[in-house]
Order: structure tokens, then C-alpha cells, then sequence
């Protein structure tokens, strides 16, 4: 058996002992709004570790670097950073100077060979060819004055006026005097021959080469000290500053070519098939930015992570090295040299659709 209460308040709400009551409109909204926030709070969590587990199974995405292969100049040296005519971002040509560097010690060097090869040169090898040429001269103008004698005896001798002993006398001191100038000739040529050999080979000779191939050498060395761009492009960055002492093989300044960059991708060994030349890939950039890029070189290399892009206290498994171009130019702001990109690839069926010959 069903019972009904039939009660007043039931009837009429809104009064109460004959008087009339004003109630407020049911405020059920906030109510409503609140269940909704605190379910989403407490399904977000889930949503999100549903989407990372499968993100790998359904995307495949791959981190990577701009990279415009810049060139990092180091100094082989120890030098002081004297001027640097140059700043970040700057444009550069081919052969312009970048960075000069000072080595006090070197310049003392070569001002101390410098001057030893001025003192070497002005202490020339004394000369007697002076004198070897008098004695030649004067004993040539004894031989003629000898000679004529001689003509002279010889027609007083056709003439019976001259013995035989006082004609022999005077022929032989004429050979004697043109014996003379014989020896006196052949000494000097061996004199010439003499100096000859000691200015090539002899002592002052070889000190002087030596001095020569010590400056030669620590002449290179100091022209090594400028350093001039190897290709046009741009100034990256500048690890130094004027004033600084560098030691070996420190870092000065990294430059790259003025050409759009690549991309350097890190996919996993499992997408192989992604790293196909020619695959189509999606480049997502820190600001949202997307551009479409093409896989432009052929796999060779496994690689880690950079340290960029690796994570803390996780072990590095090996990725494919992946490079890939842009499909049309990029302004120049998104040139910048190893910031972090998301590499997204297209599903494997129309990577592999892509890659097979017609």
C-alpha cells in the first residue's frame, strides 16, 4: 500500500504560516564547475602517461640540431690576445682578419737574429785580390822590360857584339820572371777559388744559414699569430677577449659558412627505414614554428647524444645520425647554431612508399 503525504510546504514553498517566503535561484553552476576541474585534475595525470607511452608507438619523432658546421679557430701557442677586430654575428670574407695574437718573447727573438744577420753581413770576408793584382801588374812590367833587353841582346848577339854567357844570362831571367808570373797567376786564381769555397762552406757561411732558417722559422710563427677567416660566413661566437693570455690549442672564436643550415636528427635504431635519403620529415621549432625538411644524405654514422640533448642520470643508447635539409630557404633569425628541434617523420608506410622505384 502506497501512502502520499500531502504537506503544506509541499503545496507552497514559498510561504510559510501564511506568510510569503522569497528564496534565492538555485546556485548549482559553481557546483558544477568545480566537479568538472577537480575531475580533470585527477585524470590529467593519466592522460598524460597514456600519451607518452604511446607516443613512440603512434609518432615518430626524433630530437635534433640546427648545425651550420661552424669551424671553431684554436691557437697552437701560448700568446696574448692583442685585437679583436671583429664581433658576434658578424659577416666575414674569405681571408680577413679575425683575431690578432702577440708573443712578446717571439718578437725578441726575431729582433735578436735580425740584428746578428746585419752584424754577419757587414763582416765580409777581408779580400786580397788588391794585392795579388799589383804583384801580377808589377811583375808583368818586369817581364817586358826584360823582354825588350832581350831583343836588344838578340841583335847584338846576330852582330857578334854580346857573348854567349852574358845572352844566356838574360834568357834565363826572362823564364824566370815569366815562371813567376805564372805562379803568381795560378796563386791568385786559387785565392779566388779559396774565398769562393769559404763563402759558401765556411764558418760565417754556415752561421749565417743557420741564423737565416731560425729567423725564417720564427718568422712563421709569428705571422700564425693573425688569423684570418677560411671561407665567407659568420662570426658564431667569440670564446676570448683583448688582454688575455691563451695557451695550446685554447679556443679563440668560432665562425660558420653563410649557407641555410641542416638539421642533425638522432632517431632511434628501430625507424631505420626513416633515415632513408629522401624521407619527408616535419621540423617543429621551441616557438612552434613548423617547416618541412628532406633527408638529404645516406645513414653511415651511429652516434650518442650530444650533451645538449642528453638527459641527467640516464644511460645514452646508440642513434642513427640522421641529416636533413630544408625544403625552402629559412630566414636568417632561425640561423642559430645548435638550438634544439623536434624531428617529426611521417608514418612508415609512406616513408616506405616514398623510397621504393616506380
Amino acid at each position: 500500500m502506497k501512502v502520499n503525504f500531502h504537506l503544506d510546504k509541499k503545496n507552497k514553498p514559498q510561504s510559510e504560516s501564511g506568510m510569503r517566503v522569497a528564496y534565492g535561484r538555485a546556485k548549482r553552476g559553481g557546483y558544477r564547475l568545480r566537479w568538472y576541474l577537480i575531475l580533470v585534475i585527477v585524470i590529467s595525470p593519466l592522460l598524460f602517461m597514456i600519451y607518452y607511452l604511446l607516443k613512440d608507438e603512434v609518432l615518430v619523432t626524433a630530437p635534433g640540431i640546427v648545425t651550420s658546421y661552424p669551424l671553431t679557430i684554436t691557437v697552437a701557442q701560448a700568446a696574448i690576445v692583442r685585437f679583436i677586430p671583429v664581433n658576434v654575428g658578424d659577416e666575414v670574407e674569405k681571408g680577413q682578419s679575425l683575431i690578432l695574437l702577440i708573443d712578446n718573447a717571439l718578437n725578441k727573438d726575431v729582433e735578436f737574429l735580425q740584428k746578428e744577420l746585419v752584424a754577419l753581413s757587414n763582416n765580409n770576408i777581408q779580400s786580397t785580390d788588391e794585392l795579388y793584382q799589383k804583384a801580377i801588374a808589377s811583375t808583368k812590367k818586369s817581364l817586358a822590360k826584360v823582354q825588350q833587353i832581350q831583343q836588344k841582346y838578340d841583335q847584338f848577339r846576330k852582330e857578334g857584339l854580346v857573348s854567349e854567357v852574358d845572352y844566356a844570362v838574360v834568357v834565363n831571367v826572362s823564364n824566370a820572371i815569366d815562371s813567376q808570373l805564372r805562379d803568381q797567376e795560378i796563386a791568385y786564381t786559387n785565392a779566388k777559388r779559396d774565398r769562393a769555397q769559404l763563402i759558401l762552406a765556411g764558418p760565417v757561411a754556415k752561421q749565417y744559414r743557420a741564423l737565416m732558417n731560425n729567423l725564417t722559422i720564427k718568422l712563421a710563427k709569428q705571422e700564425n699569430l693573425t688569423f684570418k677567416a677560411p671561407f665567407n660566413g659568420r662570426v658564431l661566437d667569440i670564446h676570448v677577449h683583448e688582454g688575455q693570455r691563451v695557451t695550446d690549442n685554447a679556443p679563440l672564436l668560432t665562425v660558420a659558412q653563410n649557407v641555410t643550415p641542416d638539421i642533425t636528427a638522432f632517431l632511434k635504431p628501430k625507424y631505420l627505414d626513416y633515415s632513408l635519403k629522401g624521407t619527408k620529415a616535419k621540423i617543429i621549432f621551441p616557438d612552434g614554428k613548423k617547416l618541412s625538411a628532406t633527408v638529404s644524405r645516406p645513414v653511415e654514422v651511429v652516434n650518442k647524444l650530444p650533451p645538449e640533448l642528453q638527459s641527467p642520470l640516464k644511460g645514452q643508447p646508440a642513434y642513427l645520425k640522421v641529416t636533413l635539409s630544408f625544403d625552402q630557404p629559412i630566414e636568417k633569425r632561425r640561423w642559430i647554431e645548435g638550438v634544439e628541434v623536434e624531428v617529426r617523420f611521417g608514418s612508415r608506410k609512406l616513408a616506405l612508399s616514398q623510397n621504393v622505384p616506380s
